[in-house]
């Protein structure tokens, strides 16, 4: 916000503004040293000077929040004290409302009355956030595939903030919740409308992400950095990262599903640069893995509501054309649904017949990995499960899931 507009705010509106706006773009020292000279004005102690030591504790957990720090668990003490960063946030809470209630008494302090609410406001949106990243950690843990309920959930949460911390002073950490939200939205809405293999809405929705992410980055960066020439050594939260890699492996997802389609708009070594510099080049690592195996690989789908695509059951297959008959496989996967329902099951089948192996595995709900091969191949053939595991760990995006407790290096 231009210096010119904080000259028309409150004190008080403008140091807070100030601190969030430090918080917001990672420079939580510098949030802290406002808080120590604002504190070092006072020598009287009241509500607003207790709210500012809350704010020394805030610019911590924020730090932390935006480290990934939200689900780590620190050493416990000796009466094994929960110092999770979600119970840091409830800590800090409970204070706040402690000095909205010392305000109160205080009528004429309504300000701080009101600085205290919307703080209350922010925590309880941060805390319910810290739940969501739980739900995706988990989903990458049980790998269910239900992108549907972490639609509804980050729907919910971003209806329930609606008109939460909205005093001025908090406008730069209600814009980074905003964006976070925003993000998170598109990309599981987009993954939801890639498990039905809807083109346009899931480009629609990857698209949206990356212009929200693009957005919050120029809010990211420390301007002062900029002024100076060091926007090099700016490195971006880890959370931002993390939120990148999420768009990164959801676009390599969809450039995989749709390559067929993507192809058709552009050159074959233009179409290949640009699967080159995706997070992960699947289609490629199907080539790779065909030519050195001599296999025939496919992704498909047994969703009828699909019928109308003109390559129906196949999504994408390499060498583009194959022998099989995909209603074999369909009919090799409806014997067999009940195993595929344990995750990760990889199922062979052999017809001597055809002299042709088969092994597939579920990817997510209705859609299929099959390799098949025109030679009797052992089971757990180690390159086999090894590209099997990779494709469909890249395709389901569990590791990214997962380093939310592990970040990825």
């Amino acid at each position: 916000m231009p210096q010119d507009f904080l000259k028309f705010m409150e004190t008080e509106d403008a140091f807070l503004h100030n601190f969030f706006s430090c918080t917001s773009q990672g420079c939580y020292e510098k949030a802290k040293e406002s808080v120590e000279r604002e504190r070092q004005s006072y020598k009287v102690i009241g509500p607003w000077q207790l709210l500012l030591t809350q704010l020394i504790q805030i610019a911590s957990a924020e730090k932390s929040y935006m480290e990934i720090g939200f689900l780590q668990n620190k050493n416990k003490g000796f009466l094994r004290k929960d110092n999770s960063l979600k119970a840091i946030y409830e800590s800090i809470k409970s204070e706040t409302k402690k000095i909205e209630e010392m305000a109160k008494v205080h009528m004429q302090d309504r300000k701080t009355i009101n600085y205290c609410q919307n703080v209350i406001q922010y925590l309880t949106a941060r805390t319910h956030l810290i739940d969501f990243y739980e739900k995706i950690y988990q989903l990458g843990l049980t790998k269910s595939f239900k992108y549907n309920e972490l639609v509804i959930s980050i729907d919910n949460i971003t209806e329930e903030h609606l008109y939460a911390f909205t005093d001025i002073s908090l406008t730069p950490i209600r814009d980074m919740f905003s964006f976070e939200c925003e993000i998170l939205k598109n990309l599981f809405k987009a993954m939801n409308e890639l498990q039905k293999l809807q083109f346009l809405p899931s480009l629609a929705l990857i698209h949206s992400a990356h212009t929200t992410l693009s957005s919050w980055k120029i809010k990211l960066q420390n301007r002062e950095t900029w002024k100076l020439g060091f926007l090099k050594n700016n490195q971006l939260p880890a959370l931002f990262e993390w939120l990148l890699k999420l768009k990164g492996a959801i676009l390599s997802k969809f450039s995989l599903y749709f390559h067929n389609t993507l192809a058709l708009q552009t050159s074959l070594s233009d179409m290949r640069q640009l699967c080159s510099k995706l997070l992960y080049d699947n289609y490629q690592k199907m080539i790779a893995f065909q030519k050195k195996n001599d296999a025939s690989i496919l992704i498909l789908s047994d969703n009828q509501t699909n019928e109308e695509n003109d390559s129906y059951p196949i999504i994408i297959s390499y060498p583009q054309k194959i022998n099989t008959d995909p209603d074999i496989i369909l009919k090799m996967i409806a014997d067999t649904s009940e195993e595929l329902l344990v995750v990760d099951k990889v199922i062979y089948k052999y017809l001597s017949q055809e002299h042709v192996s088969y092994i597939y595995t579920l990817i997510e709900p209705g859609i299929y990995l099959v390799l098949t091969f025109e030679n009797k191949k052992i089971e757990k053939d180690s390159h086999v499960i090894h590209f099997i595991t990779e494709l469909c760990t890249n395709l389901r995006c569990t590791k990214i899931f997962l380093s939310l407790k592990a970040p990825i290096k």
